[in-house]
């Protein structure tokens, strides 16, 4: 998982941020508004100036094993 955190955290700030979430979903033939993105990156515990950490990116993922 780490790898993939690295290949979406495009910029290497260590967060994904709006862009690098959106571009990584859109590459991967997800579409999203950019609602969308930001809604995750809050359930992530991210805010929309810093991104969501690693630790962050596994939340957003598990929630689509709850489900």
């Amino acid at each position: 998982m780490e790898d993939v955190f690295r290949v979406m955290d495009r910029d290497r700030d260590g967060k994904v941020g709006r862009d690098d979430l959106k571009g990584y979903m859109e590459w991967a033939g997800f579409y999203a508004t950019d609602e969308d993105i930001m809604a995750m990156i809050r359930l992530g515990g991210g805010d929309e100036k810093e991104g969501v950490s690693f630790d962050g990116l596994l939340k957003i993922l598990a929630l689509d094993f709850v489900d």
